[in-house]
């Protein structure tokens, strides 16, 4: 009977440890902390005015007060910066003739998040600017700069809430025709930026009250990016195989902020850095067709991609008008681990020196974050 008593105590034990280790969500975790953070609110000031409400609001006041902070939505500041920061394909073309040439580009796309436990759902559209020079002190040598201008603009479902990202910065390309089948490129590059960030807040309790105000704030981030692949080509008559693989590197670091405004309930969130690295191989089928203009070249994709960082992580933020800063702690989702990309897209090389591509893109097997874009780019080989 003793056994069998230590055998309970002992699973029960467990079993707390294992609820306390794991990370609650936003809203549980902000209901769970009203009174003890309540604590901390100065006599008369707009959140002991909350806290008041919240207090005498009727049952599920803490709850609801809770959800309509949408603390969900400050992870889902950051997500934006998995995507894919990695130069287009064509800007990372190697075999290229001598000398030097220009090149710009534009890309525009469209983002939605989905089926996340802790991070609140958004729909967001992305463009991205870009210019550079390439040199080619050989035939199969190449090395670029490339300058880039990219917005993120992010609108969370359910909510007012928004987020605008702006990043500019350069970028340096290498690429290396080791065969006349394989190619190796390489690029580095750091860009700066900032985010327009606004959290809505918005509730009402069972007494009637209610609270709908506007928390916003305005941080500096940091974004560097590294990446290397190699292109395998086979050609069979005016059909090409391609197979390519390469590893990208990005990692994204937004500074601390406190929000103003939010009607007592502005946050005070701490420094972040999302990191992500990522597996990428693809296999492309090609046809070349010649015309008096020139050749053309269209190309269909097909690729899986693998992401080896980026795991939920916890994530500590406190009210600005809480004098004790306690932590309201909650976890990140995981990353999409998995997921397939697809491209159909093509190569037009012009008579004297141009050339242009065009490639629209989507990620397809993904379980939060889906992307859709569409690339233009043009190129001049100069004198």
């Amino acid at each position: 009977m003793r056994a069998r008593t230590w055998i309970v105590a002992f699973c029960l034990a467990m079993a707390g440890l294992a609820a306390t280790a794991r990370a609650q969500s936003p809203d549980d975790a902000l209901a769970n902390l009203w009174t003890t953070l309540c604590l901390g609110a100065a006599p008369g000031s707009e959140l002991a005015a909350r806290c008041t409400e919240i207090a005498n609001g009727g049952p599920g006041s803490r709850d609801s007060s809770a959800s309509g902070n949408f603390l969900g939505e400050i992870p889902g500041q950051g997500r934006a910066a998995t995507r894919d920061g990695s130069p287009d394909q064509d800007e990372l073309r190697t075999e290229l003739g001598a000398g030097w040439s220009a090149f710009a580009s534009a890309d525009v796309g469209r983002l939605e998040r989905r089926n996340g436990v802790n991070e609140a759902p958004f729909d967001g559209d992305t463009w991205a600017l870009s210019a550079g020079l390439d040199w080619a002190p050989r035939a199969d040598w190449r090395l670029g700069l490339l300058l880039n201008h990219a917005r993120e603009d992010l609108d969370f479902l359910g909510s007012g809430g928004d987020t605008r990202t702006r990043y500019t910065g350069a970028m340096l390309m290498a690429g290396w025709m080791a065969t006349d089948a394989l190619s190796v490129d390489a690029y580095g590059g750091r860009l700066q930026g900032n985010y327009d960030l606004r959290r809505a807040i918005d509730y009402t309790l069972l007494s009637g009250v209610s609270v709908q105000a506007l928390a916003t704030a305005r941080a500096d981030a940091d974004r560097t990016l590294a990446g290397i692949g190699a292109t395998w080509s086979r050609p069979a008559g005016a059909w090409e195989w391609q197979l390519s693989g390469g590893l990208d590197w990005q990692e994204t670091q937004i500074e601390a902020y406190r929000e103003a405004g939010g009607a007592g309930l502005a946050l005070v969130v701490p420094g972040r850095t999302i990191t992500s690295r990522r597996g990428r191989v693809d296999v492309g089928l090609a046809r070349t067709f010649s015309t008096t203009w020139g050749i053309w070249q269209p190309l269909a994709r097909l690729g899986w991609r693998h992401e080896f960082a980026n795991p939920a992580r916890p994530l500590a933020v406190s009210f600005a008008a809480d004098a004790g800063n306690t932590p309201i702690v909650f976890d990140t989702d995981d990353a999409d681990a998995n997921w397939g990309e697809a491209g159909l897209g093509a190569v037009f090389v012009f008579t004297g020196g141009h050339s242009a591509f065009v490639e629209w893109r989507t990620r397809f097997g993904h379980a939060f974050l889906d992307e859709r874009m569409l690339a233009v780019g043009w190129r001049i080989e100069l004198p």
